[in-house]
């Protein structure tokens, strides 16, 4: 993950010879997810005047009120929004606490992680479609401009310094001069990769999700406020109560197991469901009736990682940067961590020392490379204690790395 070589003297004035109609920005953010917004917050937060947030989906669209995965914040969560100027006490927004762990992993038995023994606090249970847009909105009203619904469709460094974004939207094709950019466009990484960088992918992970009701009376009451994961042969089962108090209910596996058992149709997925050891009490397969037909909704899981996570005049935050496996929890507090120290590297660019320039891009990269390694080894202890199924395909290649 090693930087570009930086040139600070391009970066410290505004951008020079925008064509006219061409609108300016001190910062262009590609991606309005939380790592692209909390960016936004703290370069507003800072006094950059000029922050562009774009968003590939308008407010209030299908896209927007869809299933979402991604909803457990860890207790790390609530210190990073205080840093952002944000509240911290979710409670208020309607996101439910999240108090810990429930497990069926080693083959020991149901296991139990409590965030209070560790001395932490509480984390939440989001409702993330509700959680994202609290966050753009923040980042509205403290001053970054949204573009919505808008994609990149191509980049280019100008001659005089900074870059020329094409943007594709409602009305065609736009440019957008800028400074700096910020990749926050999720797994895909479209403008780093757009820059040169490649993507890494470990795994063929992905989650198959639906929401079901959680069982009622003592058979469900301990799960509420908690997170329950279930390993089974061919990957692992997680389930949350929602805010809403309907429960997320996901399976984790690779997409050519996926493939090979019909898993994305529904009455496989549903069978495989009912053959948990302790999930299907908490959250019972709908046998009949809302929901009993309902396919799940597919999303990209992998462990990933772009080769270099800031170059001259761009850096990439959040999934962006590394995908991590959701069995950590790490998404949500890794992007927020990710949007603080890139709105630090880019207060650094703008402040017209070049050595500090091309210092806070090497400690960005470094910063990277320490996270992946520290995830790397994480994944892989989670991973060998729940090796009960040695020979299958889904816990042998994660052995094996």
């Amino acid at each position: 993950m090693s930087p570009e070589a930086l040139s600070p003297e391009a970066l410290r004035d505004p951008v020079p010879g925008a064509p006219p109609g061409t609108d300016a920005a001190d910062v262009l953010i590609v991606g309005a997810g939380p790592a692209g917004s909390a960016t936004a917050l703290a370069l507003c937060a800072a006094g950059v005047p000029r922050v562009v947030l774009v968003d590939r989906a308008a407010h209030g669209s299908p896209e927007r009120a869809a299933l979402r995965v991604g909803e457990s914040a860890t207790p790390n969560v609530g210190p990073l929004l205080a840093r952002l100027g944000l509240p911290d006490d979710l409670g208020r927004l309607g996101h439910r606490p999240y108090h810990g762990n429930l497990s069926l992993w080693s083959g020991d038995g149901e296991s139990a992680d409590d965030f209070l023994r560790r001395g932490s606090g509480h984390g939440w249970h989001l409702d993330r479609a509700r959680f994202d847009r609290w966050l753009r909105e923040a980042a509205a009203e403290r001053g970054a401009r949204l573009l919505a619904p808008a994609t990149l469709a191509g980049i280019e460094r100008r001659p005089e310094g900074g870059w020329t974004v094409g943007l594709r939207d409602a009305g065609g094709r736009r440019s957008v001069t800028a400074r700096v950019v910020v990749d926050a466009g999720g797994r895909r990484a479209p403008l780093a990769t757009a820059l040169g960088a490649r993507r890494r992918r470990l795994d063929r992970l992905i989650a198959l999700a639906v929401e079901a009701a959680p069982a009622a009376g003592p058979a469900g009451g301990g799960f509420h406020g908690r997170s329950f994961v279930e390993a089974v042969e061919i990957g692992w089962w997680y389930a949350a109560v929602l805010p809403g108090g309907r429960a997320i209910v996901t399976l984790m596996t690779d997409d050519d197991i996926a493939r090979a058992g019909g898993l994305a149709g529904a009455d496989a997925f549903r069978s495989a469901w009912a053959a948990t050891a302790r999930l299907r009490d908490l959250v019972p397969p709908p046998e009949d009736g809302p929901g009993a037909g309902t396919a799940p909704a597919v999303f990209s899981a992998a462990s990933q990682h772009v080769d270099r996570a800031v170059g001259a005049g761009w850096i990439a935050v959040g999934d962006a940067l590394i995908g991590f496996d959701p069995l950590t929890s790490s998404g949500i507090a890794g992007a927020l961590d990710d949007a603080l120290a890139a709105a630090d590297t880019i207060l650094r660019w703008f402040s017209g020392d070049g050595a500090a320039a091309r210092d806070a891009a090497i400690g960005y990269a470094r910063r990277a490379e320490d996270t992946l390694r520290r995830y790397l080894a994480e994944r892989t202890r989670h991973y060998s204690a729940g090796g009960r199924w040695p020979d299958a395909p889904f816990w042998s290649r994660r052995a094996a790395r």
